[in-house]
């Protein structure tokens, strides 16, 4: 590993996280001499950063696993809190917390790779069809503790980049004919997005479950 270029870039993430860390002092300095001050576009641009940052440092590390690589991604994603988990009615994917939709020249591979080996480690273990036709249940969780004036309206939630990895892997095809998607919005006492695959049938019944109390706890 002694390849000029491989400590080159080695070099410029230790230095893009390090000024990271700089600029989110500068911002909590901020917060505190200025009450009106609003960080929002400050902590977007250096999330990312941050994502762009760990994915190149994945991506070099990568480059030392002499053998499959899938057990260091699954193992990211572990770290990552996604997990996919069946019931006898459908099949549950947590991820974490959705951020607002975002620019095209945004890292898409922070999560949605990682989101890939979990769900390929998953079938390796639990094989199954794909959905033929589906119903996808999205559920955004805030964090109760941070107020309800973070809840988004959904279209500006970015979901296509996690729809298209778990489609590609789990539908034979997200045509709209044979593909619904609902979403719907609850506090928890953490930030997290939460899928739900299921056979059209079972769509009521998830309903049931879940929309009654959504709507309440969110109207309280």
């Amino acid at each position: 590993m002694d390849n000029p270029k491989y400590i080159q870039v080695m070099r410029q993430v230790a230095s893009d996280f390090d000024g990271i860390s700089h600029e989110l002092f500068q911002v909590a300095s901020d917060l505190e001499r200025m009450d009106q001050y609003n960080p929002q576009q400050k902590l977007f641009s250096l999330v990312r950063s941050a994502e762009v940052s760990s994915v190149t440092l994945r991506n070099l590390t990568a480059r030392t696993v002499r053998d499959d690589t899938a057990p260091f991604y699954c193992e990211v994603a572990d770290l990552l809190g996604i997990k996919v988990e069946e019931t006898h009615d459908w099949l549950k994917i947590s991820v974490p917390a959705i951020l607002p939709k975002r620019n095209q020249r945004d890292n898409q591979a922070f999560l949605t790779r990682p989101l890939r080996y979990a769900i390929m480690d998953y079938l390796k273990e639990n094989p199954m069809e794909r959905f033929g036709s589906c119903a996808i249940c999205i559920v955004h969780n805030y964090d109760a503790a941070l107020g309800k004036r973070r809840i988004r309206d959904y279209d500006n939630i970015e979901t296509k980049r996690y729809l298209d990895v778990i489609e590609s892997m789990l539908l034979t095809n997200d045509s709209g004919l044979l593909c619904t998607v609902l979403q719907a919005t609850r506090m928890s006492d953490r930030d997290s997005a939460e899928f739900y695959l299921m056979r059209p049938e079972t769509l009521s019944s998830w309903a049931k479950n879940h929309i009654k109390t959504t709507t309440k706890t969110c109207s309280e």
